[in-house]
């Protein structure tokens, strides 16, 4: 199975996400569907949010058939991320992308503006300690 990588962040449509849909209601503030860990589970991918001063950016880790389906405007754009010379995906901020796996589909959250310190966790992790 092939993955993609794409990173989006609410904070500019056209400049840091597509300005299509569906990303305009994916990434509206009273929608979160990035947060929505069922949907993302039914769907197969993974997310990694970090909150980037007053924007909330995401790291999407998703099979290349559900892009074309769900949001082709994405592929061939400034948004895919590509490994870097030892493998590792990493978003413009620094932001982590989990590995492809069934144990990490769902949502998870790194943090607030911890540039280079980035750890994702799952919700109930976060509650927890």
């Amino acid at each position: 199975m092939e993955i993609i990588y794409f990173e989006v962040n609410d904070w500019s449509p056209g400049e840091d996400c597509p300005d299509c849909e569906p990303f305009d209601t994916w990434l509206d503030v009273d929608n979160l569907t990035f947060r929505n860990e069922q949907w993302l589970i039914e769907n197969k991918i993974i997310v990694v949010e970090t909150i980037i001063d007053m924007s909330l950016n995401y790291c999407v880790t998703a099979p290349k058939e559900w892009v074309e389906k769900n949001c082709p405007c994405i592929l061939n754009s400034k948004f895919i991320r590509e490994p870097d010379e030892n493998g590792e995906i990493i978003g413009r901020f620094g932001c982590p992308f989990k590995t492809y796996t069934k144990e990490n589909l769902g949502y998870w959250f790194a943090g607030w503006d911890e540039f280079g310190k980035w750890e994702p966790k799952r919700l109930e992790d976060e509650i927890e300690s």
